[in-house]
């Protein structure tokens, strides 16, 4: 090749690398994060998810309403509720409030699900199987769960992580599922170590004791869109006998919790105007025919009628007899 014939070569390899480092050249836009997470299927449109939620509630639902009616031999209805979509944490927040949370895992499937309960559901249940009130009669109420009340939430998330192993599950063996411990807060941010995924929120309503209150099982988009549920799930037989000890479970836990008892001493009758002249330094005596009588009970809750003592420098009570107390006065406790 000739001199003259490199040239133009030259050239255009000079102007190449010119306009490759001109500041003017503009860069290929980047796409949008949700289009790239909608092609890969991570996010689904509204309708594929709306379908997909109405498949999932029609597979988990009579399923459900099953297991609980068996866990607690109780009347407790279960129907499609709202579906929601949205980032995980999101949803999150948008459902915890009068509400617990619980994490569920299913192996091979989706190792992060969550669930939410509503409060009322759980603290009506404990009301009927351990301190044996009618349904009827119970008042629908939100308040912070006790411990022994959030303990046993987790027969409710139990139930609903069963049901959708069953729902999810592609063969007769269904996916090995497990659920942590419930909790009446959601984890912060920085204590999250799941990623923030696309999530859809599939809603029931339970209906129980004359109130409605609402659970939700949240998870990817990605794995609900790829998945068909069962048209009905089923959980087989030995799971569902585990889930029927929920008295049993409830009766354990009580008796196993910590008490504070309290001791109170009644003293002789004082007037009214004596009583506003008392002050600080002032000694009251205990009756001196009858001996001080103690009762003994905790959480507001009389159980033993008691004799004062004494041994040594300690004061102590001697159980005499029970108050009267009803069968059921174990509920007091929860």
């Amino acid at each position: 090749m000739s001199e003259n014939d490199d040239t133009p070569v030259e050239e255009t390899s000079t102007e190449t690398a010119a306009e490759a480092s001109s500041p003017d050249r503009s860069e290929p836009a980047a796409l949008p994060a949700s289009l790239v997470d909608r092609m890969v299927g991570r996010l689904g449109t509204t309708s594929q998810v709306y379908e997909r939620g109405l498949m999932f509630q029609q597979a988990l639902g009579p399923a459900l309403e099953e297991m609980l009616q068996l866990s607690t031999g109780l009347e407790i209805d279960v129907r499609p509720g709202k579906i929601r979509t949205g980032r995980r944490r999101e949803l999150w927040a948008e459902l915890i409030d009068g509400s617990i949370y619980c994490t569920g895992h299913l192996r091979k499937w989706a190792d992060d699900v969550s669930y939410f309960c509503g409060a009322p559901l759980v603290i009506g249940l404990v009301e009927c199987l351990l301190g044996g009130a009618d349904p009827e009669t119970i008042e629908p109420v939100t308040r912070k769960l006790s411990a022994i009340e959030l303990d046993m939430s987790l027969v409710i998330f139990e139930n609903l992580n069963d049901v959708v192993a069953a729902a999810v599950s592609t063969t007769d063996q269904p996916k090995k599922a497990t659920v942590d411990t419930p909790a009446a807060e959601i984890p912060e941010e920085i204590d999250d170590p799941v990623p923030d995924y696309h999530a859809a929120a599939i809603g029931f309503e339970i209906e129980f004791a004359g109130s409605s209150t609402f659970a939700y099982f949240i998870a990817p988009q990605q794995q609900l869109l790829k998945t068909k549920p069962a048209k009905r799930a089923t959980v087989k037989d030995e799971e569902a006998k585990a889930q029927t000890d929920w008295r049993e479970r409830l009766s354990k836990r009580v008796v196993r919790s910590d008490v504070r008892l309290e001791a109170r001493i009644a003293l002789d009758q004082m007037r009214l105007a004596d009583l506003s002249r008392l002050q600080p330094g002032d000694v009251l005596a205990f009756p001196e025919e009858t001996g001080a009588r103690v009762i003994l009970g905790g959480n507001g809750k009389d159980i033993y009628n008691c004799a004062l003592g004494r041994t040594g420098q300690r004061y102590m009570v001697r159980i005499e007899d029970p108050t009267g107390v009803d069968e059921n006065w174990r509920a007091a406790f929860t």
